[in-house]
């Protein structure tokens, strides 16, 4: 069945449909979990996903925080899949082809969604974890990391939001033009 929000039915034309954007933005969750985890958590090795709760300076402690690792790692590549997923089926039940830019704004505002989440509740309210620095020294220390990548974070929606935006805008000035 074809999605009743599709823009575009002629050929050469693209379509946004409400479907395309949450998938995208699912997607896009998850794809920043995977980031957080392979390049924070492995990596640089800032810190782990219960390293607040159990000690990174421990064999048992490690073990433990790197198990909790993993299955963060398998839950965000599962969100990633399922984002994946509801794209792909979102693009099959077009008559033309998904947008681009639309969608591209719709993942980087759930990148940057997981981002304020994780500054939020993870770091904030659950205390899950903090990130350090050398010498095992945390960088978030009286609020010093948290505030900066919550701001970060907010630009990552912000940029999502005007790609989205500006080719909505630009569909309604020239709808001939792909974009």
């Amino acid at each position: 069945m074809v999605d009743q929000q599709a823009t575009a039915t002629s050929r050469g034309r693209t379509a946004v449909t409400r479907r395309g954007l949450l998938a995208a933005g699912v997607f896009g969750f998850g794809f920043s979990g995977l980031i957080d985890v392979l390049v924070l958590h492995h990596i640089l090795q800032w810190h782990h996903l219960v390293s607040g709760l159990y000690p990174i300076d421990t064999v048992d402690g490690l073990r433990t925080n790197i198990f909790a690792d993993g299955l963060f790692s398998v839950g965000m590549l599962f969100i990633a899949g399922v984002g994946a997923g509801l794209l792909w089926r979102a693009e099959r039940r077009t008559v033309a082809p998904l947008a681009v830019r639309p969608i591209v704004g719709a993942a980087v505002v759930g990148l940057g969604m997981f981002d304020v989440f994780d500054a939020v509740v993870d770091h904030t309210l659950l205390g899950l974890h903090q990130p350090v620095g050398p010498g095992g020294q945390p960088l978030s220390l009286g609020g010093q990391y948290n505030p900066h990548w919550i701001v970060v974070s907010l630009l990552f929606i912000v940029v999502g939001y005007y790609l989205y935006r500006s080719a909505m805008t630009r569909r309604r000035t020239n709808p001939d033009e792909r974009v």
